[in-house]
């Protein structure tokens, strides 16, 4: 019997062709399984905390509520939600680095779930590109094991872009979405506002441009406009508080920038560290398809048809929130400079469902060529962003700053039972590792006052310049180091004949040292 002939598949309203939804199903667990793993890699080890780390360890560590809010909190750059929900864990779970961590792998490991539901429903191939735009991010590996605000940004970034472009969409189709759903939408799209802002204030500034684009459109996803000016009042109310009782975000004179361009570059090294790759890709691919169809004789209908296309309406409106809040950033920059990479991290999620929606157009409308070339910059951008990605994560596991290791070879040698002289003997900075090692502050203020410190001197978190005029005032002394990726971090220098071997704890000598001979 002859084989009755069958059309190869076509794209459908999935973007992808035809096939088991059983199969998709299992490729996007897979590549959330495959992503959730990856930035768990080395969790288990319990390796150090570096110093962003113990200031959130000490602070959620504080005695009182009431010592949490006076002595940290307030004083801090940042909104308070992400210290409350960690001194509540801790209280649970205790400081130990596995189960604090864990409290930062929750949060990003919720959002690649929380972008893949809100996708299931805009085609596989938009689904799929999210997920792996933000499960190969650099900034989601680092920050899934970083005990700071940054994966809980990231997950109410998520919630608050995600709820928005369901209620946008569910605009375009009309009675898609019940009343009640569309009622739940929005108060899920302010709540999320309202714990982006309680956790980091580029977070707020995200809130507060995206209510206002909201409102600018007649408040599609607020529902009115008065609930939307009602939403801002709300998130105000911590950041004047924070101003009339505290620092108001004082502690932000460390960051140095140039205004405008190094905010752009901030928020580029950041989100997409391969976009220089990705433009090249583009513009060359461009070249040569325009150059295909003139020879074909065939005019170009992309843009025309790309014009027509939901899902490439929708990236715009993505990237032109984007390009506001940039803005903002570099206005405020001109005053403050607040620019840091990492505090763009709540970008992801827009710019990840921006190149979802316009891959999934390209696919929807453009040519087999087209497919294919977009195919290929995906496959180039998104294994660059991985490589850099499983790079940052093995430096910060290595780890970056062992304090731990240190500190564990002070306690076995019992070298500081009279004190360790050091810059940074601030024990409530030092937990959990410092805490029981008795530790003399000494001023660099006062004359000579490294050559009259008794040794051994602790030296911590950007203190490495202290190593050569240590060594200066102390000729016979050594300087030795435990195992970390960020040379001399810390580092503790001893005298000429210390009783102990610090090789065999698996010290080593300052890489510092080793410049200066």
């Amino acid at each position: 019997m002859k084989r009755a002939h069958r059309p190869a598949p076509t794209p459908g309203a999935s973007g992808a062709p035809a096939g088991s939804p059983g199969l998709k199903g299992f490729i996007l667990l897979a590549v959330l399984i495959g992503l959730g793993l990856l930035a768990s890699r080395g969790w288990l080890r319990a390796y150090s905390y570096w110093h962003d780390e113990l200031f959130s360890i000490g602070a959620a560590s504080a005695d009182s509520w009431a010592d949490l809010f006076q002595a940290w909190i307030l004083p801090d750059t940042h909104p308070p939600l992400h210290l409350v929900l960690l001194k509540l864990w801790i209280g649970l779970f205790g400081s130990g680095e596995i189960p604090a961590r864990l409290l930062s792998l929750i949060p990003t490991w919720l959002s690649l779930i929380a972008i893949a539901v809100a996708t299931r429903r805009g085609g596989f191939t938009r689904q799929l590109i999210a997920v792996l735009f933000v499960g190969t991010s650099p900034l989601f590996s680092l920050y899934s094991q970083e005990v700071r605000p940054y994966g809980w940004a990231l997950l109410f970034a998520t919630t608050s872009v995600a709820t928005m472009t369901l209620l946008w969409r569910s605009q375009l189709q009309g009675g898609a979405i019940s009343t009640p759903q569309r009622r739940r939408l929005r108060l899920g799209f302010a709540l999320s506002l309202l714990l982006l802002s309680l956790t980091h204030y580029f977070g707020l500034m995200y809130a507060v441009t995206l209510i206002a684009l909201d409102l600018r459109a007649g408040a599609p996803c607020l529902g009115r406009r008065r609930h939307g000016l009602l939403l801002l009042l709300s998130l105000a109310v911590w950041p004047l508080l924070h101003g009339l009782l505290g620092s108001g975000g004082g502690r932000a004179g460390w960051i140095q920038s140039e205004p405008v361009i190094s905010v752009i570059k901030a928020a580029f090294n950041a989100v997409f560290p391969a976009f220089s790759v990705a433009l090249a890709l583009i513009a060359g691919l461009s070249l040569a398809l325009m150059a295909r169809q003139q020879r074909q004789e065939r005019p170009a209908s992309l843009q025309q048809a790309l014009r027509q296309e939901p899902n490439a309406a929708e990236a715009v409106q993505l990237l032109v929130g984007m390009a506001v809040f940039v803005g903002l950033i570099c206005l405020i920059d001109l005053v403050k400079p607040l620019s840091v990479e990492r505090y763009f991290i709540v970008l992801l999620p827009a710019l990840a469902l921006a190149l979802a929606d316009a891959g999934q157009a390209l696919v929807n409308v453009g040519s087999r060529q087209a497919r294919h070339a977009t195919v290929l910059v995906l496959v180039v951008v998104l294994s660059m962003h991985l490589w850099h990605a499983q790079e940052v994560l093995a430096a910060k596991i290595h780890p970056q700053e062992n304090y731990k290791q240190l500190a564990g070879f002070l306690r076995s040698t019992d070298l500081c039972h009279s004190g360790c002289s050091s810059v940074s003997a601030k024990q409530n900075r030092l937990r959990p590792y410092f805490d029981a090692i008795k530790m003399i502050r000494i001023d660099l203020d006062q004359p000579d006052s490294l050559a009259t410190a008794r040794l051994p001197f602790v030296g911590l978190h950007g203190e490495q310049k202290l190593i050569r005029p240590l060594l200066a005032s102390h000729p016979q002394a050594s300087c030795w180091e435990p195992r970390q990726s960020s040379p001399s971090s810390t580092f503790v220098v001893l005298d000429p004949d210390p009783g102990v071997r610090p090789r065999s704890f698996g010290l080593r000598t300052c890489d510092r040292q080793k410049g200066a001979a």
